[in-house]
């Protein structure tokens, strides 16, 4: 089956690996898959308890849930650990337009979402536990060892216990339901308690949890107390656990698969206007060990020896792998991506795995792209580095139509988001701990590979000065303020402020593109140069980021566009960056105020980033640019023949799609591409009209004239004579 078209319903959850996770996780993509819905998983890699500053940077995955290819959320509220991750969630659900279903247990700080939440029932998985212990072992000496007394949970899971005595004939007595905080340190407390009689020692004990349990097996244990013989220890919400704890575990199984379902087809009901069907919580069942009297299940347990046994080899060579090593002294990233597929055997059973980053990922002072960089880790997969949107998730599909779940995980150092990883699967898997270890290694070897990549840069620029960019030799930031604090601005002035950014969807990175990176900078500062006209009032403030003051009659749109018609001339920026990749604004400079100035221009550019980056969704884009790049090289030819040969019959999907790129027809933006030309020509040189003609392609100058004046509005040597004497 296809998923390319399908759906998309989308799970929002913590740490996925685990096993409780995974078994929702089953029944959901299982549910999906029958019923013709692709399913995408965001997860975090770690669900700590605490919050941790050093890890807030990974929740970043979760803003992936308001793509617009979402149709609906299935939310496992329970997976999530650290209230403040709940928190955000909950912030990030509130507005998000899609039908909402919450899968676990009830949280406050989901309480206020608009969502279905559908449960397996705490009262009726007890009472049947309860239950068993007095029906098949005659048992009516029996504790119950809960959760925290401020969680709903732990109140539903000691009623159910309370219900089970009360039918079968035995007084509950409260003082034997006794409060923990469902991890080991509540079973090794009570265990202890019981040995040194501050509690007579009953006959049960259920726990509402295995973890619980597990604490209470050891300590047991360790004081040579026998289970089941002196005591029997049955417990709630079974994991794969039991195995290292002696003896194994009894344990009633959550029917979490079911839930799964369950959850799924509600949700799918919502998103196609059906009415949503009955929801009768799915009862567990009875994984026995041998904690109580009970036979033990030993097919069972051989299946968990098994998978123990599977984990622990691939652990092993996970372990004692090179890759992590390897990664460290890699030089650029075509040997990265070759290194970690390398080792992509240790994740068992995928369809594919992209590594998705940031096109400023390197960078540590941005966080404005939106654009990501794909490309498939296996050998197999092809080498091409493709550009989307980072919202953009059926395109995972589209390349693998035949994957039904595609999981998204972080990959990030410190407070730097750098991307994501997605990796398919084709039935209801999911990934385990190796895969989390994997994520890790990866993350630090790009944290490795982007100091190695700022310190080659430095190295380019080994000069130090306070007020001077060491590269371009223009002002830095500090230069610039000291420049413009010694000018008198007023209206009466005519100054235009204009703010360059470059290189804004950069590549990856290896000794060669960053030779031609600083080429282009340098190219860049060249055209700031030029229409500067030699003042002195420029800067590069950032990598990237170039401003100057011009004085001129020209309005500040006329700058903005000239300087753009500049850049692009420069040989080494347009071939190393293109056409698409910059912005340039320009603003009336009428007050002192340079921090208010700057931060209107950064607000402009960030907007004419958004369009850009939003034109690059168009699955076509790199095509139609590779066009327009060739156009605007060498304008003085005419290229609608040659796109015709190069798209053969396909002229008007060619056509169709360079609009929807950018913005423009054809036909335009070749006349546009001369005319950037002719306004080179006109400002930073002497030549004549006729010569200008000549090397923008037009066979005589009256033909340029027309052109020109009906495209800017402006005759030819007036345009020249308003940039003719630019100074400060």
């Amino acid at each position: 089956m296809s998923f390319s078209k399908s759906p998309i319903i989308a799970v929002i959850a913590a740490g996925v690996n685990g096993f409780a996770e995974k078994e929702f996780l089953s029944g959901i993509i299982s549910e999906n898959k029958s019923s013709g819905y692709a399913t995408v998983v965001f997860s975090n890699i770690y669900n700590i308890v605490q919050k941790n500053e050093n890890l807030l940077c990974e929740q970043n995955i979760y803003d992936l849930a308001v793509s617009n290819d979402i149709s609906g959320i299935i939310l496992l509220c329970e997976s999530f650990v650290e209230g403040e991750i709940r928190r955000r969630i909950a912030s990030l659900l509130k507005d998000v337009k899609v039908p909402v279903v919450g899968a676990g247990a009830s949280l406050k700080e989901f309480e206020k979402l608009d969502y279905i939440l559908l449960n397996t029932s705490d009262i009726d998985d007890i009472y049947n536990i309860t239950s068993h212990l007095i029906e098949e072992h005659g048992f009516t000496d029996i504790d119950m060892l809960t959760g925290m007394k401020d969680i709903e949970t732990s109140h539903l899971r000691a009623k159910g216990y309370m219900q089970a005595l009360e039918t079968h004939g035995i007084t509950p007595d409260k003082s034997r339901i006794h409060y923990g905080d469902f991890w080991l340190t509540s079973g090794e407390e009570l265990a202890k308690r019981y040995i040194n009689g501050e509690f007579p020692m009953p006959q049960a004990v259920v726990c509402a949890n295995d973890i619980m349990a597990y604490g209470m097996l050891r300590i047991f244990s360790d004081n040579h107390i026998s289970v089941p013989q002196d005591i029997t220890v049955v417990s709630y919400e079974y994991s794969d656990m039991r195995l290292y704890y002696s003896p194994p575990l009894t344990s009633y199984r959550r029917d979490r698969y079911s839930l799964g379902k369950a959850a799924a087809k509600h949700l799918q009901c919502l998103i196609s206007g059906e009415d949503v069907p009955e929801f009768n919580p799915p009862a567990g069942k009875f994984v026995f060990g041998s904690s109580c009297p009970c036979e033990m299940d030993k097919e069972h347990s051989l299946a968990e020896l098994r998978s123990a046994e599977r984990h622990r080899n691939y652990n092993d060579l996970s372990l004692f792998s090179t890759m992590e090593h390897e990664l460290t002294i890699c030089r650029d990233m075509d040997e990265f991506i070759h290194t970690i597929g390398n080792y992509h055997w240790l994740m068992q059973n995928n369809k594919n795995i992209y590594m998705c980053l940031y096109t400023d990922w390197c960078d540590t002072r941005s966080d404005s792209s939106e654009i990501v960089n794909s490309r498939s880790i296996l050998y197999w997969g092809g080498s091409n580095v493709w550009e989307i949107h980072h919202h953009d998730l059926r395109t995972f599909f589209q390349r693998e139509p035949d994957a039904a779940v595609c999981y998204f995980n972080p990959l990030f150092s410190g407070q730097k988001y750098f991307g994501y990883m997605a990796m398919l699967y084709e039935d209801a898997e999911s990934y385990d701990d190796i895969y989390r270890h994997w994520l890790k290694s990866v993350s630090v070897g790009l944290e490795f590979l982007r100091l190695k990549n700022d310190i080659r840069y430095l190295l380019s620029c080994q000069n130090v000065s306070e007020y001077r960019d060491t590269l371009t030799g223009l002002n830095n930031e500090k230069g610039l303020r000291r420049t413009f604090s010694a000018f008198n601005i007023t209206e009466e002035s005519k100054l235009c402020f204009v703010m360059l950014r470059i290189d804004l969807f950069p590549r990856q990175f290896s000794d060669e593109e960053i030779r031609r990176k600083t080429e282009a900078v340098l190219a860049a500062s060249k055209a700031i140069t030029k229409l500067c006209g030699g003042n002195d009032i420029s800067a590069r403030i950032k990598d990237d980021v170039f401003v100057c003051l011009i004085k001129s009659n020209a309005s500040c749109e006329l700058i903005a566009d000239l300087l753009s018609s500049m850049l692009i001339q420069e040989k080494a920026y347009a071939e190393y960056a293109g056409t698409s990749s910059f912005t340039c604004s320009a603003i009336p400079c009428t007050e002192n105020d340079i921090d208010s100035l700057m931060s209107q221009l950064t607000e402009m550019s960030v907007k004419e980033y958004h369009i850009l980056a939003e034109k690059r969704r168009n699955r076509y884009y790199n095509d139609m640019l590779s066009v327009r790049n060739m156009v605007y090289r060498s304008p003085e030819l005419t290229f609608l023949n040659d796109s015709e040969n190069i798209f053969t019959d396909r002229i008007d999907f060619f056509r169709r799609h360079y609009k929807s790129c950018f913005g423009i027809t054809f036909h335009q933006d070749c006349i546009n591409a001369r005319l950037a030309r002719a306004k080179y020509y006109l400002a930073a040189t002497s030549l004549s009209t006729a010569d200008i003609a000549e090397k923008c392609g037009y066979l005589d100058d009256k033909y340029l004239q027309r052109q020109f004046t009906l495209n800017t509005g402006i005759p030819l040597m007036q345009y020249r004579d308003l940039f003719k004497n630019l100074s400060t």
